[in-house]
């Protein structure tokens, strides 16, 4: 099972996630679940870059997968529209996440904390 768990920050702002797991919903090469979990992760954080202009903490394990973390110091952030524009790009990650999570509970729980 994938476990997805989305952080806040103390202004309430998802600041990161950390994906580990595998959904082992298909054979290798046809898990629609892990596919649709690593395109809205690796998408978050190639538009993170790229769009917001943003260069997030990012930890991942090449060798074996199943592990995924993306961090957004807000505070670092200079321009005010690259603070929105990464705030919205982690919300749609968020929200994406659950969607998938929705339509297959068996293979990924989603987490929100909101403890910061």
């Amino acid at each position: 099972m994938i476990k997805a768990v989305f952080k806040c920050n103390p202004q309430g702002n998802i600041s990161s996630f950390k994906i580990t797991g595998h959904a082992q919903s298909g054979p290798y090469g046809q898990d629609i679940v892990c596919s649709a979990v690593s395109a809205v992760s690796i998408g978050t954080i190639n538009s993170l870059q790229d769009v917001a202009g943003v260069q997030p903490q990012v930890q991942m394990n090449n060798e074996m997968g199943g592990y995924l973390e993306c961090q957004v110091n807000y505070a670092d952030i200079k321009e005010h529209d690259q603070v929105v524009a990464a705030v919205t790009l982690m919300d749609s990650c968020y929200q994406i996440s659950t969607s998938i999570a929705a339509n297959y509970s068996d293979f990924i729980k989603i987490t929100l904390d909101k403890s910061a």
